[in-house]
């Protein structure tokens, strides 16, 4: 039996906008998911394409300061960006421990050539994952299935902003998921909650990334907690069957 995996969601608008909500889960999770928005893949601009920080942003690529609690956590970078594989080099510079890519910001050979040349170093360090908004086909992700792990479905229509409803049409994009590709892991991103958290695992999510839902709650430790056992209980049920 595999616990289910919770993921908070950071749309940090500056180097502090990450540091204080990691503070508030720091000892309860491993991983972080950092939301980075360019701009031109939707048209809010997060941190990395916003202008701030820019002294902060050099010392991590001069080696002399790493991301908060770089030491206790693993980051996971969410790349809203429209043809992320330009700016490839400066992600990577960040050091994440896994870099997800929406399929539709994607110039498919470019993108595959990116995969083909990564060196082996880059190979073992990181690890990528596709995700696919709520509208698009999954047909699209088949070129990139080599190089990736995961698949992240989309549970709100307008990716790049936090707060958004969800969208139900995301269970039939799982199931569509599950059937083209068994083999890759599947998580949920946007509009997660503790009311339908246990229907996304029973569908066959296997990570919950997780942001309103946990930082507009004041335990936000104990949430995670609250969520943990939800999510680990259905996994139980389902073993049982």
């Amino acid at each position: 039996m595999n616990d289910i995996k919770i993921t908070p969601a950071i749309l940090p608008h500056s180097y502090k906008g990450i540091e204080i909500p990691v503070e508030r889960v720091l000892g309860a999770v491993t991983n972080i998911q950092i939301d980075i928005v360019d701009g031109h893949f939707s048209p809010n601009r997060t941190w990395l394409f916003n202008n701030k920080d820019e002294d902060t942003l050099e010392a991590i690529y001069e080696q002399e300061k790493g991301m908060p609690y770089w030491e206790e956590l693993n980051y996971e970078f969410d790349l809203m960006v429209k043809d992320p594989v330009k700016e490839m080099e400066m992600f990577i510079a960040l050091g994440p421990a896994k870099m997800i890519l929406h399929v539709e910001g994607l110039e498919q050979e470019k993108t595959v050539a990116f995969f083909e040349g990564l060196p082996e170093i880059i190979r073992s360090a990181i690890a990528f994952g596709i995700a696919i908004n709520i509208d698009t086909d999954p047909v699209d992700i088949a070129p990139y299935l080599p190089y990736i792990e995961s698949i992240q479905c989309m549970g709100i229509k307008n990716v790049g902003y936090q707060g958004q409803v969800f969208d139900e049409r995301v269970f039939d994009q799982i199931e569509k998921v599950r059937s083209m590709y068994p083999d890759k892991f599947i998580t949920v991103d946007g509009g997660v909650s503790l009311d339908n958290a246990a229907q996304l695992v029973e569908a066959g999510a296997r990570e919950l990334v997780i942001g309103s839902a946990l930082f507009l709650n004041t335990d936000s430790r104990g949430t995670i907690d609250a969520f943990r056992q939800l999510c680990n209980n259905v996994v139980i049920s389902q073993s049982g069957n």
